[in-house]
């Protein structure tokens, strides 16, 4: 009884954050692509884990699918902050960075995988800070921490990546109920807080035209 509770209410969890996700990439894709992207990636992702595959291959590329999710979106939200404000070269790097990792996360031991996910989590983060405290965006400031959560709690050093990608306390019971929740909330602050920094941005561009 208490497992079909705990399936149920992660179900539950992984709906609200694919349609929380996958309405939020839809509104930002006609002015913020990057992050749309990212977000309808957290949307597919979370709509995969509501499927419960028999395959212990499926289940792999379920959770690799899930942590590249939570990879990209903070780090593409992020992206975009940076280069709205002008700061091309670090949004290039955050963009090459996590583009690294996904392709060497096969290659890492269990230790540089976990320190590689946190320092990237936290980079997301900072960056997204630094934008959204010098803007004064405190909704933005809340999407970053939300989306870069579950990269900085997760991770486990001393693990093999595998197990690593399918431990239980990641997976299951009520952490992972939180981050889901987190994220969700972290899409739709983020929706926000990038329109209102559009804003932001377009019209000191047309104060210092007129």
């Amino acid at each position: 009884m208490a497992s079909s509770v705990t399936q149920w209410v992660t179900s539950c969890s992984n709906i609200v954050l694919s349609v929380t996700a996958l309405c939020s990439s839809y509104t930002l894709f006609k002015d913020h692509r990057a992050p749309s992207v990212g977000l309808f990636l957290l949307g597919l992702s979370a709509a995969a884990c509501v499927l419960q595959p028999s395959s212990s291959k499926l289940i792999v590329l379920q959770r690799e699918a899930e942590w590249a999710g939570e990879l990209l979106a903070p780090a593409l939200v992020s992206f975009d902050f940076l280069w709205l404000s002008q700061d091309h070269n670090s949004a290039h790097v955050l963009l090459c960075g996590s583009c690294l990792l996904l392709g060497l996360c096969n290659w890492l031991s269990a230790d540089a995988f976990s320190v590689m996910t946190c320092c990237l989590g936290l980079s997301s983060l900072s960056c997204c800070l630094m934008v959204c405290l010098f803007a004064g965006n405190a909704l933005g400031a809340l999407g970053g921490v939300a989306l870069s959560l579950p990269l900085l709690v997760t991770p486990q050093v001393g693990t093999n990546t595998l197990a690593l990608l399918m431990s239980p306390a990641a997976s299951e019971g009520l952490m992972k109920w939180v981050l889901k929740g987190a994220l969700s909330i972290g899409c739709w602050a983020s929706t926000r807080a990038l329109g209102k920094f559009l804003l932001d941005v377009t019209d000191q561009c047309n104060i210092s035209i007129e």
